[in-house]
């Protein structure tokens, strides 16, 4: 868990300047145009791509809302198409069917639907769009399982082209770069050679590259903090569309480590010599930073236990634990030598080498100087909150980051938050009143009767994702309705008409 679990809040539309709105629209003229010129070169790769770049132009322009997205498709895309009312907006609307999210596919079938039934259809080559055959795949990584690159090929009718995809393994794995390229053989070229000195090369199948880059890629698409770049965001749903292409082979073909597995390794270093060494007469708080650096690999299931990098240490020191655990003072303490000693134990575990343990653990003092400042920030303190009742050492770090993510969205940070306390009920209770104190109550009930309506709302979100309330408003989400609204009518409200807001 990491400071960039917190929240965005989107800028409202009345807050952007009339320069803003201009240049908004003349970049969204500008990638229209590209977008019809690809639909009516009838080359599929680069339709395709052309499509995937409109498709990201609300997020590109920094737009995070899922609704207003959804809205932007509909009216400009889709709509757009359909009244082309010829086969290059028959065309788009099967690129969009393609590429595009469930609400979008299901708008451009019904349109598509539309044209055909009055005599539209797209052009032959539409339907060879995205028919391709995977080729081969390639994996670039470090030795310290920080971060790892991903080719794959694919041909595409009598051509071939790649995807590589950059993904970031020091937190959650996630994509953090895409491209594509009508080039196959040089981004062959490029992961499998010039390799450095921490870094490895080797070909892998075509099971494991999907089993690798579905659910970063995934991540990437859903979770607004994700920060990509124009092209990388433009050529996500490529990505996307092109690893659900690839076998999916066997389920457990990548390694399986269990809690079982966690706690062994645990043990194994308590029994070390380098940990006899820092132990002192603390075995306590050894046992419990050996317990939260080794469970750290528990958020990755085919991770081995103990494995870290420079950038995974920082991960887990100034971002995890401060995020994550109210520590007493005999941890805090102990924190410099257990940690020093359990990172040299990892290195020499894994076999690491000379070169790169002395990169670990050069990086290890600069991580440890800077967690003071890390763990007494007013946001970590704040987020430390959403793990009352959670967050035990050895606590499966996946599980962990699944339930303070339905905290948060039970109850967001708010922008001013302290001091504050989200592991206090009275604290998250002040939170309701300030968010739905002033909104209109439905019929039948006072605005004291509504909030204490929308605070037991909460508070169910809150409690666990097995009771009803988290499964209506679980449902009432994937059909697009905002949090806020949900709450209002989850607390009694009627459901407010998409696109708007009752927020005052």
């Amino acid at each position: 868990m990491s400071k960039k679990t917190k929240p965005r809040r989107r800028t409202p539309a009345s807050s952007v300047t009339p320069a803003e709105q201009t240049q908004a629209e003349a970049i969204v003229d500008g990638v229209l145009s590209a977008l019809w010129d690809g639909i009516g070169s009838g080359d599929p790769l680069r339709a395709e791509l052309e499509t995937a770049t409109c498709i990201a132009i609300p997020r590109v322009l920094g737009q995070q809302d899922r609704g207003d997205n959804e809205t932007f498709i509909a009216t400009v895309l889709v709509d757009g198409a359909a009244r082309k009312r010829n086969p290059d907006g028959a065309a788009l609307l099967r690129m969009l069917m393609a590429l595009g999210t469930p609400d979008t596919k299901r708008a451009a079938s019904q349109a598509l639907a539309e044209l055909t039934g009055a005599g539209i259809y797209p052009p032959e080559w539409v339907t060879e769009v995205g028919k391709v055959t995977p080729g081969q795949a390639w994996r670039r990584y470090d030795v310290f399982g920080d971060d790892e690159a991903i080719v794959v090929t694919f041909g595409y009718g009598e051509a071939e082209h790649g995807i590589v995809v950059q993904v970031d393994l020091a937190g959650i794995p996630v994509a953090n770069a895409i491209g594509v390229s009508s080039n196959a053989a040089r981004l062959v070229e490029a992961i499998s050679g010039d390799i450095k000195e921490f870094e490895r090369a080797e070909q892998i199948s075509l099971a494991e590259a999907r089993r690798r880059l579905l659910s970063p890629l995934d991540r990437a698409d859903r979770d607004p903090t994700v920060e990509l770049s124009t092209q990388s965001r433009a050529y996500l749903p490529v990505a996307r569309s092109r690893v659900r292409r690839l076998p999916a082979g066997d389920s457990q073909s990548g390694p399986v480590f269990t809690a079982a597995d966690r706690s062994a390794a645990v043990d194994e270093f308590m029994k070390s010599p380098l940990a006899a060494e820092a132990v002192a007469d603390d075995e306590d708080s050894t046992r419990f930073w050996a317990e939260v650096l080794t469970g750290y690999s528990g958020r990755v299931p085919g991770e081995p236990p103990a494995e870290v990098g420079p950038r995974k240490l920082a991960n887990i020191l100034l971002g995890h634990v401060p995020n994550t655990f109210a520590l007493s003072p005999a941890q805090r303490g102990h924190l410099e030598p257990a940690v020093t000693a359990w990172v040299r134990w990892s290195a020499g575990r894994r076999d690491l080498g000379e070169a790169a343990t002395n990169v670990l653990m050069e990086q290890a003092p600069k991580v440890l100087s800077q967690f003071g400042q890390a763990y007494e920030d007013p946001d970590a303190v704040t987020i430390r909150g959403y793990a009352s009742g959670l967050a035990a050492s050895d606590a499966d770090v996946s599980w962990l980051s699944d339930n303070m993510g339905r905290r948060m969205f039970a109850l967001p940070i708010p922008e001013r938050h302290a001091p504050l306390d989200l592991a206090d009920p009275a604290d998250r209770r002040r939170l309701v009143e300030a968010e739905f104190g002033h909104c209109t109550p439905p019929p039948g009930l006072t605005s004291e009767e509504f909030v204490e309506a929308a605070h037991r709302v909460v508070e169910e979100l809150w409690r666990d994702k097995e009771n009803p309330t988290f499964q209506a408003a679980s449902r009432m989400y994937s059909d697009g309705v905002s949090r806020h609204d949900l709450i209002h009518h989850l607390a009694g409200a009627p459901v407010p008409t998409m696109g708007s807001s009752i927020i005052t």
